[in-house]
Formats: structure tokens, C-alpha cells, sequence
């Protein structure tokens, strides 16, 4: 065989062995990418109403004279967050509630309570691709931190009847406080850098950054950790949240809590994963001893509370922002046990509600 026929024949079988192998690669690695981008951004979306609400309240809720709330509707930057405004008094401090990755605001209700209780205004929202909230996947904080953004400013300008007459900001706009839950935590930390309202942060078990965070879902979820992967999961979730995948970190914000002295508080629940466990101190480390200090905690609210789990919690939480220079305001005495409050029906799409409770 003449050696040029004989060259063209081995090209012709390297291509025919290259070229198949090189198909399956890319249809295994759009797979994957696809695949992991789904099961990352997946959340376990659970509708409520208002309705519920006595059923996650703690039980000695009827102690309380008056308990006032109002369905909000706000807009978010591309949709709808529905949420709860806990009204404890005009003028007084504000905290905005935001929940974890697959929860939802009811999961929050009864921090929302205690919190009430001390002396705060409260707001607790469903974030996006959660509870009724608009929007069909999460980004995993990328678009979160521009939702929270919104309903900080919803808050500040969120207004009450007054005594006097006419209608008064229901909130303090100088003394706000954040709470968040992973992804919650992340937007939290984020924003309060940057607003200049935001005097305290609670993050329960954050993370630097959305690339981090996927990352650490990855390995989570999939077992997988490894520059290919990674890789490939970067390229998924820029396509998938259209450019807005890298929008910065914790790290970066440091600067802003230092100079403006915010305070901060890192809870780190020792039932996490080790990894999970390693990223919240690092965002412990990266903001500094004079602003943030790690408080350990046996579990986290990515999952619900309940009983001597939830009182242990919440006290927490409580306290620090009453260390914070948030005042604690002590509820009127008990009052005689009221007559059973009848069942509120769920509001009306798009509508605002009023309601008041005493306790069942």
C-alpha cells in the first residue's frame, strides 16, 4: 500500500474513533450542566395563607393584648413578594425577616413573633421561586440581594394610621435590622453593607459568595467538587440567571460594616456540614472581630423549629439585636383570656389584608 493511502487511512481512524468520543463528551458535559444547574436551583415551593398563622404561633400567644398584621404585596426586581408586616408601633426599629433556600415566611413566624414581642416592626417575605412569591427558580442570592434591597426600602416607606390623624411611617428608617438564612443570610449581609439604614445583621450560616454557595450545593447534592464540574456549573448558572451569576461578595462589604460600625452576628450551626460549617467562618473572618462575632448554635433554620429547638434560637436572635441598640419594649400585662378568634380566610389575589389577634 503506497504510504500516502496508507496516512489517509489512519486519519480516517482516528477521526472515526475521536469524533464519537468527542460527541458523548459535550452531550455528557451539556447533561451534567444542565442536570446540576436544575437540581441547584431547585426549590420546594409550599403555598399559605394567613390562615395558618395561629398554628405555628407559640402557644402563650394569647398573653398578648393585640396582635396587628397586614398582608403586603412588594416589588421585587422582576416579580411579586408577598409578605407578612408584624405592627408593633409607629416610630420603632425595623427587622426584615428573609427565610433559607426551600422554606418559606411561615417557617419564620414564630421568630417573627418573638421579635414583635420585644418591641420591633417586623416584615417577613417569601422569596422568590418560594411560598406564593413570584418567579419560577432562585439564583441563589444573585437577584435575592436586589429583592431584599426593595423590600428594605418598601419598609421604610411603609405607613400607619396615627392618633392624630392622617398616616405616619411605621418604622424608625434609621435603626433596621436583617435576619437571613443561607440565602437569605448572603442578601442580608450584602445589603446591609451597602444601606446605610441597616445598623444589624443575623446571618444563620452565610456564605461570601453565589458562586460559593453553588459550589458548595454541588458537592452537597451531587458528591461532585472539582475544576471540570465547577466549571462547567459556572458556565450553566451564567447562562441560566443571564449575567447576574457573579454579582460580588461578603468579603467586599467589610470595609462598609467596619467604617460605619454595623454589628453583626454569624450563626453557625454545628449539625451542618463541615463545609457549610467552614464557609460561615470564613465570612466571620473576612468581616472582623470588631464588627462580627460567631455565635454557635446546635441547629439552623434551613429547616423548621420547633419546641425548646426554636425557644433556644429565637432567644438568640433576640438578644442580640437587643444588644444592638434595639430597644426591648415589655408587652402589657395579660390580659383576661378573650373569647376564640374566628378563622381568618385566606385574602383575595393582589389585596391588601388587615388582621388582629388576641390569641385562641
Amino acid at each position: 500500500m503506497p504510504p500516502r493511502r496508507k496516512k489517509t487511512r489512519v486519519i480516517f481512524l482516528y477521526l472515526k474513533i475521536f469524533i464519537p468520543a468527542i460527541v458523548v463528551t459535550i452531550v455528557a458535559a451539556v447533561g451534567y450542566t444542565v442536570y446540576a444547574v436544575n437540581a441547584i436551583t431547585k426549590s420546594n415551593r409550599t403555598l399559605l395563607s394567613i390562615k395558618d398563622f395561629p398554628k405555628k404561633l407559640p402557644d402563650n400567644w394569647g398573653k398578648v393584648v393585640s396582635f396587628t398584621w397586614k398582608e403586603v404585596q412588594i416589588s421585587g426586581t422582576s416579580g411579586t413578594l408577598n409578605g407578612w408586616v408584624f405592627i408593633r408601633g409607629a416610630g420603632l426599629p425595623g427587622i426584615v425577616i428573609t427565610h433559607g433556600l426551600g422554606s418559606s415566611r411561615a417557617d419564620m413566624m414564630d421568630l417573627g413573633y418573638r421579635l414583635w414581642e420585644r418591641g420591633y416592626n417586623v416584615l417577613v417575605y417569601d422569596l422568590r421561586a418560594h411560598g406564593e412569591s413570584t418567579n419560577l427558580v432562585t439564583t441563589l442570592g444573585a437577584s435575592e440581594k436586589k429583592d431584599l434591597a426593595a423590600a428594605v426600602e418598601f419598609f421604610k416607606t411603609f405607613k400607619v394610621p396615627s392618633p392624630k390623624g392622617g398616616v405616619v411611617p411605621l418604622i424608625d428608617p434609621n435603626r433596621i435590622g436583617l435576619y437571613g438564612v443561607n440565602v437569605g443570610a448572603y442578601a442580608s449581609l450584602m445589603v446591609g453593607g451597602e444601606n446605610d439604614s441597616v445598623k444589624a445583621v443575623v446571618a444563620d450560616m452565610p456564605y461570601n459568595s453565589v458562586r460559593e454557595f453553588a459550589h458548595l450545593r454541588a458537592r452537597d447534592l451531587l458528591g461532585l467538587d472539582n475544576f471540570i464540574t465547577n466549571g462547567l456549573l459556572d458556565i450553566g448558572l451564567q447562562i441560566n440567571q443571564g449575567g447576574i451569576y457573579d454579582t460580588g461578595s461578603v468579603r467586599s462589604q467589610a470595609a462598609n460594616y467596619q467604617s460605619k460600625g454595623k454589628s453583626v452576628a454569624v450563626l453557625i450551626a454545628g449539625s451542618q456540614p463541615k463545609v457549610f460549617q467552614q464557609a460561615a467562618q470564613e465570612v466571620v473572618l473576612a468581616l472582623g472581630p470588631s464588627v462580627c462575632e460567631q455565635i454557635d448554635i446546635p441547629r439552623s433554620r434551613n429547616i423548621p423549629l420547633a419546641g425548646k429547638d426554636a425557644d433556644l434560637y429565637n432567644e438568640r436572635v433576640c438578644s442580640f439585636f437587643a444588644q444592638r441598640g434595639f430597644p426591648v419594649i415589655p408587652l402589657p400585662d395579660a390580659a383576661p383570656s378573650p373569647a376564640p378568634a374566628p378563622p381568618v380566610a385566606p385574602p383575595a389575589a393582589g389585596k391588601e389584608v388587615d388582621g388582629k389577634g388576641t390569641g385562641q
